[in-house]
């Protein structure tokens, strides 16, 4: 019973790997429960601070930050936007310019990047360039083999020791990786750029607005110089999302091909995003 249970995760094992490269596979090999799962578990470790970060409890400008994100999800284009929640959940944490969008929708927007981004539709195009994550299912993708290999592993470990231990020891090997240092793939970046400007071509926002933020963390490095430090507060969120000249050129070329004009400046909604922020999160501190 013991060789046959082995064999089994050997199998497993081997089905798992070739998820790896593979998303299509897992788009019909994993159902969205495993997204929402995974979502609402992470979701659930943050709020009790289990990932050593601190939710910062300011339900206005929650319910702003919300009301942004509910924009971009009057796109069409956005498919799971009834079965997940979309939910936004801010974190206090200055010196981090990130924001994050976990499987199942649930986003999490850090205090360092609302005082970073500098109007309301720069906000938007990161959120919605989240949301691609989200959608096109990128972190699953990425977990997809270490999901395989968490039931391979319960499963072999049932018939060796008995559900009730195999629980306690899968646990232990199962899914500990942190959702929100999760790098993304050159490839992954690139479609949710795609993604994330599809969906913003239907909100009252300029669908470029990202290059603000791309232009700003180009100043951000030449200020820098050669200096490389994990603590700087771009550098984490440099870590997690590539970034090159490329990403910027093909923003442009996506605004040219979709022949739309130069920006309006009030499709940015820069006064209201500055009067937001400064009334329900205040100045950055020092």
């Amino acid at each position: 019973m013991k060789l046959i249970a082995i064999r089994k995760y050997f199998l497993i094992v081997t089905i798992a790997f070739s998820f790896q490269n593979c998303g299509w596979l897992v788009d019909i090999a994993f159902p969205l429960e495993i997204d929402k799962f995974l979502g609402e578990r992470f979701f659930k470790s943050v709020v009790q601070g289990e990932n050593n970060v601190k939710v910062y409890k300011n339900q206005e400008l929650q319910n702003y930050v919300q009301s942004i994100t509910d924009k971009i999800l009057k796109s069409k284009e956005i498919r799971y936007k009834d079965e997940f929640p979309y939910k936004v959940t801010l974190l206090k944490d200055d010196d981090t310019i990130n924001a994050v969008c976990a499987p199942g929708g649930y986003i999490f927007v850090y205090t360092g990047l609302l005082h970073f981004v500098k109007n309301e539709a720069t906000l938007a195009g990161i959120l919605a360039h989240e949301i691609a994550h989200a959608e096109r299912r990128h972190s699953t993708k990425q977990l997809s083999t270490s999901i395989a290999l968490y039931y391979g592993l319960y499963l072999t470990l049932s018939y060796v020791l008995g559900s009730e231990l195999a629980q306690h020891a899968a646990n232990l090997a199962g899914l500990s990786t942190n959702l929100l240092s999760l790098a993304n793939s050159r490839s992954a970046e690139e479609e949710a750029d795609e993604f994330g400007f599809r969906y913003m071509r239907s909100t009252p926002y300029y669908p470029g607005a990202i290059s603000e933020f791309f232009k700003d963390i180009q100043v951000w490095r030449k200020e820098q110089g050669d200096v490389q430090d994990t603590n700087l507060p771009l550098e984490k969120y440099l870590s997690t999302h590539p970034m090159d000249e490329e990403r910027i050129a093909e923003n442009e070329r996506r605004l040219k091909e979709a022949k739309i004009p130069k920006p309006n400046p009030k499709s940015f909604f820069r006064e209201r995003y500055r009067s937001k922020i400064s009334q329900y999160l205040g100045e950055k501190a020092e």
